[in-house]
């Protein structure tokens, strides 16, 4: 099947005017995490050796090649040789010899002038000088071309997920297994060539099936054998397999192994290994939920740091500053989060001049993206912007470097004094390239990671959208390009289908997740048409992928389509979708943790819910106090500006009997919407303002107000309610007798007014 090469990924700057699950037996396939593993590299276990046939089944036990049975011996009849004539015998007397031959000369000289000859003149058999077949190597041979030839289709096989293709790749990763068995169990291995087989076997069993009880077996006798033979390095290796391995029965129990392996690494002083335990612990510590594990993750990053900055490892520093600082962003709990990532990216920074992350543009790439997360969470949107465009020039500059590779992985070298008798080149965790010992990291290939920054580009730019030219259109549409490039012509990577999988769910999670910034991008300029159709699309993809995705996906999903039902005027669609099962607030759900979406999306929609039943002469209108008892707690404590602006508006359009109050509320919500550079809910605020204040009186004020008002929603190319503030500003003209221009205000909203949904639109 052939494999289709994906295209280089253009610039990240754009262009100005650019606009069935298959079912296997006892196959495991792992979910994905976000956070950067240390995960091992196939090795090579043997030279490969060409066979001339390759069976299609796998090879039973080989038998030894028989010799071959001796011939039968007879008398040997004698042969007459005559003498030389009498003119020859006189030029030989003439004649001086160089050198007497010896009898026993001529005689060897004479059996080897004769032609091998039998009894009745047949010819004697001469025996073979091909050596015999060594099974052991052909096998091992055997094993990388099958599994290698099962890989290089991986990528393929987990798109099409076709069954007869499904099935060929396990025939072809079976056969491999089956030869690295029969040499395991049919042959006396040296050391550490035995050690290599049973790793590459495990590993592959990990990978491939749910045999993880053969697969441990397999690694224990390997983690015996490696210690009566003094060979620390693939027993390491093992190990680190094994905790990951166990991690997916008993987390627990798989902590409490890696902490072992760090103590033992830790009093024989083998530091390449403690960087990579203590890096498996906080990769494992960071994917669980827990509190007390992500606090770990961070003593245990902060000793890799002190370590690191011993031995002089610039790279490893900057590496564990920047795993640090997406530690503070996704799992802390309180204030100073954000504070404290910005310190982690200032320590990666510092060793950003260094030679040695000049050279690895994986690093330097991820450092820039963390750092526009951090000013996104401070809703900076200018200093988000600037530093938008530094990371857009370093991608363009390393376009081309050589340093990316194709599965993703990139690797930070190690000082001198971190190498040790253990840190030997096992072609999977450590590495050694021209003399310099490296750690390897899994992450994103090329192609992937360029998608993902113009999501993040399109995401900076979404608060300025509606009035930039709209730039974060533009971003996405590039990012959505390239996904469905890698969709239709996948990057050949020569990978395990299980590692294609997450590869493969990793970006379709990233394609729903680009289709509803459009979505949402849609939404926020009133392109209804646009918004509608785009989650359209997003329906079919779910229905395809739904169980792969994560929830959050869904949770999103729901959220859109109630609210381009309320804004479309299908209030009673909109209300059921906000109050469905998957949007329902939990009194129990953490009210503080910041990386909670379906939370924060599940608040949105009982905020809009409030905002349908604030309506006296609705049905369910007796529920609104219900509902804001729900929502207070948890938007009083979110640390989301966004959040708390529309949770102020809300109160100062429910809670409208009290005037200070009122007024209180609609100062916070202002003060929130402009600190976050937010258009629509300023917009918003000062259209109640002028409305609840300056209804009906005649004065500067009140067209000072007025005009505000419309000012933003021109500004947030809100349609709705440009159309409400040109109807308003109209009025308050008329009063003050500016009946010229009053009238021309008015005939815009009218023109706006006609473009709106049907249920929308109101007479003059």
């Amino acid at each position: 099947m052939p494999i289709h090469v994906a295209p280089v990924p253009s610039p990240i700057t754009p262009k100005p005017n650019t606009q069935n699950k298959q079912g296997k037996p006892n196959i495991h396939t792992p979910q994905a995490h976000p956070i950067i593993k240390v995960e091992p590299t196939p090795a090579k276990i043997s030279p490969k050796v060409e066979p001339q046939k390759k069976p299609s089944t796998p090879i039973a036990t080989p038998k030894r090649p028989q010799p071959a049975p001796s011939p039968v011996t007879h008398a040997t009849p004698q042969v007459m040789i005559p003498g030389p004539s009498p003119v020859v015998q006189a030029r030989i007397q003439t004649q001086t010899p160089k050198k007497q031959l010896q009898p026993q000369h001529i005689e060897k000289k004479r059996q080897s002038s004769q032609p091998n000859v039998e009894k009745h003149g047949k010819p004697i058999p001469t025996k073979s000088t091909k050596p015999p077949v060594d099974y052991q190597v052909l096998l091992l041979s055997l094993a990388d071309e099958y599994l290698n030839a099962a890989h290089t289709r991986g990528t393929m096989t987990s798109l099409t997920a076709r069954e007869p293709d499904v099935e060929e790749y396990y025939k072809l990763v079976a056969t491999g297994l089956g030869c690295l068995e029969a040499v395991l169990k049919n042959w006396r291995l040296q050391p550490r060539k035995e050690a290599l087989v049973r790793l590459r076997y495990a590993r592959t069993l990990f990978e491939e099936t749910d045999n993880d009880i053969e697969a441990e077996t397999a690694l224990s006798k390997g983690i015996d054998l490696c210690e009566r033979n003094r060979m620390l390095d693939l027993k390491y290796s093992m190990q680190h397999l094994l905790a990951r391995m166990l991690h997916k029965s008993n987390p627990k129990a798989s902590l409490k192994a890696v902490d072992g392996m760090i103590q033992d690494v830790e009093a024989y002083r083998h530091a390449a290994w403690e960087y990579a335990f203590r890096f498996l612990r906080v990769s494992l510590s960071l994917s669980s939920p827990s509190h007390q594990d992500s606090v770990q993750a961070l003593q245990h990053l902060h000793k890799i740091t002190a370590m690191a900055s011993r031995n002089g490892d610039k790279a490893v520093s900057a590496m564990a500053a920047v795993i640090e600082s997406l530690a503070h962003l996704q799992q802390a709990t309180n204030s100073d989060s954000i504070e404290q990532a910005q310190r982690a990216v200032a320590a990666a920074r510092s060793h950003q001049l260094n030679d040695e992350l000049r050279h690895i543009p994986q690093l330097t790439t991820l450092i820039q993206m963390v750092d526009i997360c951090c000013s996104l969470l401070e809703y900076d949107v200018n200093q988000s912007g600037q530093k938008l465009k530094v990371m857009q020039a370093l991608m363009d500059e390393t376009l081309s470097d050589s340093n990316w590779r194709p599965d993703g992985s990139f690797s930070v070298p190690l000082n001198g004094k971190s190498a040790g008798p253990s840190s030997i080149d096992t072609g999977d965790i450590l590495q050694v390239h021209n003399g310099t010992l490296l750690l390897s990291f899994n992450w994103l290939p090329q192609h992937d990671l360029y998608a993902l920054c113009y999501f993040l580009s399109s995401i900076t730019l979404s608060a300025k959208n509606s009035y930039d030219g709209r730039k974060a259109e533009k971003y996405l549409e590039e990012g959505l390009r390239m996904v469905q490039g890698n969709f239709k012509a996948p990057q050949e990577i020569s990978e395990s289908m299980a590692n294609a999988n997450r590869r493969v769910q990793w970006r379709q999670s990233l394609y729903c997740n680009l289709l509803l910034q459009r979505v949402f991008l849609a939404c926020a300029r009133t392109d209804w048409d646009l918004a509608s159709q785009t989650l359209n699309d997003l329906r079919q993809v779910f229905q395809e992928l739904g169980s792969n995705l994560p929830d959050t996906i869904e949770c999103l999903m729901e959220y859109a389509a109630g609210t381009i039902a309320q804004a479309t005027g299908d209030l009673k669609a909109a209300l059921n979708i906000f109050q469905s099962p998957i949007l329902s607030l939990d009194p129990v759900t953490s009210k503080t943790g910041r990386n909670d979406p379906c939370r924060d999306t599940r608040i949105l929609a009982g905020l809009n819910t409030v905002l349908i039943l604030r309506d006296p002469s609705h049905p369910s209108h007796s529920l609104l106090s219900a509902v804001l008892a729900t929502l207070e707690p948890f938007c009083q404590s979110s640390p989301n500006k966004y959040i708390q602006a529309a949770y102020y508006l809300v109160c100062a359009t429910v809670h409208s009997e009290s005037t200070i109050q009122t007024k209180q509320y609609l100062q916070q919500a202002l003060q929130s919407a402009t600190a976050i550079s937010n258009s629509q809910i300023t917009c918003m605020t000062l259209t109640f303002m002028s409305w609840k204040y300056f209804r009906g009186v005649v004065g500067e004020q009140a067209e000072k107000s007025a005009r505000a008002g419309r000012a933003m929603a021109k500004r947030a190319n809100d349609r709705m309610w440009a159309s409400v503030t040109d109807d308003m500003l109209a009025e308050t003209l008329e009063r003050q007798g500016k009946g010229e221009e009053a009238q021309s205000v008015r005939e815009e909203g009218q023109r706006l007014v006609s473009g709106l949904p049907p249920r929308l639109r109101r007479s003059a």
